[in-house]
């Protein structure tokens, strides 16, 4: 059951710039102080005087209710990021949430899960992995595709390899599509490693990514012979 969303406020306890195209931003609850959301939500935040709203997953856990993390594509420099960087430690924001229906649907660990995302995208499939860990451990069989343009855009590299060193049900493939010579994974866009991996057609597919990105993979999981009623993805991206 989800929650209704509703009006919070928060405020900025942390940044942190993990390269120049993504910065993760920390915020505390203030008022109410407490938040109770599923991994794959995400919060609708008030970005300017005149009522102009940006939408954000949240790339924490719901573990943390007293708090929520935000991983922000920075480069557009649009409205919402220029916001975000003028922020400074302790200044409060206005926030509708949680706010969404892209949440894990089945709740049998024997069904495994596929996270297939492109940049910022990756924010709620992030939640999503960690929490069924959380509730899981090795009982669930998860696999992450995350596509970038460039090596340097990675984050969470350390974090992610000893994800998948220490669970041996996590898979986790980093897809680069203008890697250099030397990179050793997956080149190209998600969509190009879908079409040679093995497809499991009885998991389940969470997709985030821009519009075009998500109607590519649909497309070729369909191809692939997954079921559309087992594609999963986020309707505001």
């Amino acid at each position: 059951m989800l929650n209704p969303p509703q009006v919070f406020t928060a405020k900025l306890a942390d940044r942190f710039v993990h390269n120049p195209k993504f910065t993760e931003y920390h915020f505390e609850l203030v008022q109410p102080n407490k938040m109770n959301f599923q991994a794959g939500q995400y919060v609708s935040m008030a970005v300017d005087p005149a009522g102009h709203r940006r939408s954000y997953s949240i790339v924490s856990t719901p573990d943390n209710d007293h708090g929520f993390s935000l991983f922000v594509d920075v480069e557009p420099n649009g409205l919402g990021v220029q916001y975000l960087d003028r922020l400074n430690f302790g200044d409060t924001v206005s926030m509708l949430a949680p706010m969404g229906q892209f949440v894990v649907q089945s709740s049998d660990p024997a069904v495994p899960l596929v996270f297939v995302a492109s940049g910022s995208g990756v924010a709620p499939l992030r939640s999503m992995l960690y929490d069924q860990l959380q509730k899981f451990a090795g009982q669930r069989q998860m696999t992450l595709y995350w596509g970038l343009r460039h090596e340097a855009d990675l984050c969470w590299v350390n974090d992610l390899r000893d994800l998948v060193s220490d669970h041996s049900n996590v898979v986790f493939h980093p897809t680069i599509s203008r890697a250099g010579d030397g990179w050793p994974l997956c080149h190209g866009r998600v969509t190009d490693c879908l079409l040679v991996h093995d497809v499991d057609v009885t998991a389940e597919y969470y997709v985030c990514g821009n519009q075009q990105m998500i109607l590519d993979t649909i497309a070729v999981l369909i191809k692939r012979g997954v079921p559309e009623s087992k594609i999963f993805h986020e309707k505001f991206y």
